[in-house]
C-alpha cells in the first residue's frame, strides 16, 4: 500500500482541498486515491454545504472519511489552533472496506448501536477485522453503544474518537457530505491491523476498596475517609516531603481512580491495557470526602492512580517496541492524541518523537481528539494504529 499526506493552509475549501490532494498524490507516487482520510481546522465547515461541494467537486468518487480536528500533524507539517487541511492519500490497497454512518445521540446509544450492527451484517464482508470510527463528540458518547458491538463481533476491533472539542464546529465527513450529529466509519476485512493504547495515567499500588458514597462524593476508601487514604497512597508512594497545602494540591490533582473488569476481557489485535479512567473534581480535607467526575460502577475492581511524564513516555516506548516486533516496515502510521496528553508541559519528548525512533522511515499521520475509545472511553490517553 502507498500512503501520502499533504497539507494546505489556504483559507479557501476548493484551493485548500485541491493543494493538499495534490501534494498528498504526488508523495504517494500515485495519479488517483483509492480512499482519502481528511482532517481539517473547525473553520472549513462552518458552511458545510461549501465544504461539502469543494469535497466533491476535488475527490469526484474518491471514498473519502475524516473529521474536524483541533490539530494534525505529519513527519514533516503541522497545524495547530490554525487554519489548516490535512489530506491523506491511500493507494494499492491490502484490505476491502466499506463505509457506515449513524446518528450518535447520547440518549440513543441502543438504536445507533443497534443500527451499525444491521449495516455490518448487510456488508457480509469476510473476516471483519477492524471497525475504526470518527463522531461527533457534542453527541457521542462510547460506554454502552460500543460494548453492544463488541459482544456482538467478539473478533471485530472496534476503536475511534471524538473530534476534538465538544463545540458546535465538530464535524464529520463521509464520501464527500459533511455531517454533524453524526458518527461515521469504515469497516476493514482482510487486513489484521494491530493498534496500540498509550496510557497517560496508571494505576500504582494494589486494589482498593470503595466503602461508602452519596451520589458524585467518596466518602470512604479502605475503611477511612477517601482524603486522608488519597494522602496516603501519595506519601506512600512518592515518599512527598512537608509542603505546603497550595503544593499539596497540584500533587492531588494528578491522582485518579482507575477501573479495570473482575477477570480480564481480551480484545483482538491490542498492545496495551484498556482501562477507564476516572477523574477527581475536588477534595474537602475537612470531612475527608472526594468528588469523582463520573459514576463509579461497583461489578468492577479499584485502583488509585497518578499521571506522570515517566508513564507517558514509558508506555508510548512499550507499545511502539511491540508494534514494531509484530510489523517492523508498515506503511504508515496512525496516531490519535487526546489533546491533554499532547499539552502536557512536563514532557521533554512527544510521541511523535518516539515514533521516528522506532519507525525513522515510515510516514505518520496524526490528529487530536477529544477521546478514544478502545475497550472503555478514555480522555487522557493515545491511540496508534500501524497500516499493513
Amino acid at each position: 500500500m502507498k500512503v501520502g499526506v499533504g497539507f494546505s493552509r489556504e483559507r479557501d475549501p476548493e484551493l485548500a482541498l485541491n493543494e493538499a490532494y495534490r501534494k498528498s498524490l504526488q508523495k504517494a507516487g500515485a495519479t488517483r486515491a483509492d480512499l482519502c482520510l481528511i482532517f481539517y481546522s473547525y473553520d472549513y465547515a462552518l458552511d458545510a454545504p461549501i465544504f461539502s461541494a469543494a469535497l466533491k467537486k476535488i475527490l469526484r468518487d474518491i471514498p473519502s472519511l475524516g473529521s474536524s480536528t483541533w490539530s494534525a500533524w505529519s513527519s514533516q507539517e503541522s497545524f495547530e489552533s490554525e487554519t489548516g487541511l490535512m489530506v491523506v492519500s491511500l493507494s494499492r490497497l491490502d484490505f476491502d472496506f466499506r463505509f457506515f454512518k449513524v446518528h450518535s445521540l447520547r440518549e440513543k446509544a441502543e438504536l445507533w448501536s443497534a443500527e451499525i450492527a444491521r449495516q455490518l451484517n448487510d456488508m457480509q464482508l469476510e473476516d471483519l477485522s477492524t471497525v475504526f470510527f470518527a463522531a461527533d463528540s457534542l453527541n457521542f458518547t462510547p460506554g454502552g453503544g460500543l460494548s453492544f458491538l463488541e459482544r456482538h463481533f467478539p473478533k471485530t476491533q472496534f476503536v475511534g474518537y471524538g473530534a476534538s472539542y465538544t463545540i458546535p464546529q465538530c464535524s464529520v465527513v463521509l464520501n464527500s457530505e459533511v455531517f454533524l450529529n453524526a458518527l461515521a466509519g469504515i469497516a476493514i476485512s482482510k487486513a489484521p491491523l494491530w493498534t496500540g493504547l498509550m496510557q497517560s495515567i496508571c494505576p500504582e499500588l494494589n486494589e482498593v476498596n470503595i466503602n461508602r458514597m452519596s451520589e458524585n462524593l467518596v466518602i470512604e476508601i479502605d475503611d477511612k475517609p477517601a482524603f486522608y487514604r488519597l494522602s496516603e497512597h501519595l506519601m506512600d508512594q512518592d515518599d512527598l516531603p512537608m509542603m505546603s497545602p497550595d503544593e499539596f494540591r497540584k500533587h492531588m490533582g494528578q491522582l485518579f481512580v482507575v477501573e479495570r473488569p473482575k477477570e480480564n476481557k481480551v480484545y483482538p489485535r491490542l498492545i496495551g491495557d484498556p482501562y477507564r479512567v476516572i477523574s477527581l473534581l475536588g477534595s474537602e480535607m475537612t470531612t475527608g470526602m472526594v468528588a469523582v467526575g463520573q459514576a463509579l460502577d461497583f461489578s468492577q475492581r479499584h485502583f488509585l492512580a497518578q499521571k506522570k511524564v515517566l508513564y507517558m513516555n514509558e508506555g508510548a516506548e512499550k507499545v511502539m517496541a511491540e508494534l514494531k516486533a509484530l510489523n517492523p516496515k508498515p506503511s504508515a502510521g496512525l496516531m490519535i492524541i487526546n489533546s491533554s496528553r499532547m499539552r502536557e508541559k512536563n514532557r521533554d519528548t512527544s510521541d511523535m518523537m518516539i515514533w521516528k525512533k522506532y519507525f525513522p522511515d515510515t510516514p505518520l499521520i496524526g490528529i487530536s481528539s477529544q477521546s478514544e475509545f478502545l475497550g472503555q472511553p478514555n480522555s487522557y490517553s493515545g491511540l496508534l494504529m500501524i497500516l499493513p
